[in-house]
């Protein structure tokens, strides 16, 4: 099932964190499962796979802005949360701080305070979908998505790009439901017909990890559902919430896709 662990960490000194902290957090995650079981934490770590797992940046207070990023406030908490698409890899990260109560963010040590744990089951998720008309998706990080044959990325949440990738990553981690692959294709179809953004409020911002950089929107848009007889109505659903615990889009295991889904109000 979908987990997500959140800590509270306060920094016994001050710190210079960079702009965009997503990679900071995955690195984190590695070096804590890692500890525990270096075979698991390779597994997370392997390329061109998609991976079980995703980060939020460092949220933080600052006390003044710095080359390059801002120096973190160490009275003031520091937030980040990790979210698994199999609950077996949490247990790696939940082990660790059986034994140890801080991480080492570059040079500083960060006291865990507390830690929260929330988790929901593939087969909760879908029989908690309801029938909508419309919802709104709240982009809390850049987000991209990759084009095929294109050397640049594409940055507008399209329906059918959205809904079918996150079909794709729930076929890859659940433990309830599959779809089949005529299942994908008709659902595609049936996005293509049924489901287009109805209005948004995005720009795009500039993330940049190290010597790399990527540009992706943030904002927010919503969806409308033509269809409210089809089964597919649900599925959509389902999956826009499924998209809080897995990120969406390029990079989403460093802080990219965050998104909040909303019941929409007029």
């Amino acid at each position: 099932m979908p987990v997500e662990i959140g800590l509270e960490m306060y920094a016994e000194k001050p710190v210079a964190l960079p702009f965009f902290t997503g990679y900071v957090a995955r690195g984190l995650l590695l070096h804590a499962v890692r500890r525990v079981d270096p075979a698991a934490s390779g597994l997370l770590h392997e390329l061109d796979v998609r991976k079980p797992y995703s980060v939020t940046p460092l949220g933080f207070k600052s006390r003044s802005r710095v080359e390059g990023g801002y120096e973190l406030d160490p009275q003031a908490p520091c937030f980040v949360h990790f979210r698994f698409l199999r609950d077996e890899y949490s247990t790696f990260i939940l082990n660790y701080f059986q034994k140890e109560n801080s991480l080492m963010v570059f040079d500083a040590v960060f006291r865990v305070a507390s830690l929260s744990v929330n988790c929901k089951s593939y087969v909760d998720l879908e029989k908690e979908a309801q029938v909508v008309d419309r919802f709104r998706l709240v982009f809390r990080t850049p987000t991209y998505f990759a084009s095929l044959g294109s050397g640049f990325h594409w940055v507008f949440p399209d329906a059918v790009k959205v809904f079918s990738g996150l079909m794709r990553v729930w076929n890859l981690f659940s433990d309830g439901r599959q779809f089949s692959k005529e299942e994908y294709l008709a659902y595609k179809e049936w996005l293509t017909k049924n489901v287009g953004v109805c209005e948004y409020d995005l720009h795009t911002r500039l993330a940049v990890m190290r010597r790399k950089k990527a540009t992706g929107f943030v904002g927010w848009v919503t969806y409308e559902i033509k269809d409210k007889e089809s089964e597919w109505n649900k599925i959509t659903c389902m999956l826009a919430k499924y998209a809080e615990y897995s990120n969406l889009g390029g990079n989403r295991t460093g802080g990219f896709g965050i998104v909040h889904m909303l019941p929409y109000k007029t």
